[in-house]
């Protein structure tokens, strides 16, 4: 009696933990669209979001498979790739929630407000003297927070990898410098 009592509230607990709500205000099975552009490894993204290997652009749309309090799982829709995106916390210093809202809009970013210099790296993934802080984000993401903890801050340091970092320097708003 009391093995049965406890099996069925195991698998109650079970069926109640599969139902539970998204972490996130953004439920599974919704349509998005990227805000900035991101490298995917392996099919892992990393909030810090390493510049190696699949890069999905900016204005990609996507469908939203998964989320947890850590990660959401997603969909290229012109590509087929699913890749889940995991929020390293102690480097962004913000919840999924929040990064869903950085990475991922309703709308497609318009990029018409911005030089051809800027369209073109943004484009291309990269980042060029002259541009814009604001470009700066949408062409190589966010610098990770723990490194760059004010975007009012005229440094920023990225990841290009596990074990390479550059620094962007700013002088009144616009690239000045890119050290390797």
């Amino acid at each position: 009696m009391i093995l049965t009592r406890t099996l069925t509230a195991l698998l109650a607990a079970a069926l109640l933990a599969g139902c539970a709500p998204s972490p996130i205000k953004h439920t599974e099975g919704t349509s998005a669209v990227t805000q900035i552009n991101m490298w995917s490894y392996k099919g892992k993204l990393e909030t810090t979001n390493y510049a190696v290997d699949t890069f999905i652009p900016v204005n990609s749309q996507v469908e939203i498979l998964d989320t947890s309090g850590k990660a959401i799982a997603f969909r290229v829709q012109e590509t087929g790739q699913q890749v889940t995106l995991v929020n390293i916390a102690k480097y962004t210093k913000l919840s999924i929630d929040e990064i869903y809202d950085r990475y991922f809009g309703s709308q497609p970013v318009s990029l018409s407000g911005f030089s051809k210099l800027e369209r073109d790296a943004i484009e291309e993934g990269g980042i060029a003297e002259g541009m814009s802080k604001e470009a700066v984000l949408i062409a190589r993401g966010y610098p990770p927070a723990h490194e760059t903890p004010s975007l009012e801050s005229d440094s920023w340091r990225f990841w290009q990898s596990r074990f390479d970092t550059i620094e962007v320097r700013f002088e009144d708003g616009k690239v000045s410098d890119i050290i390797e």
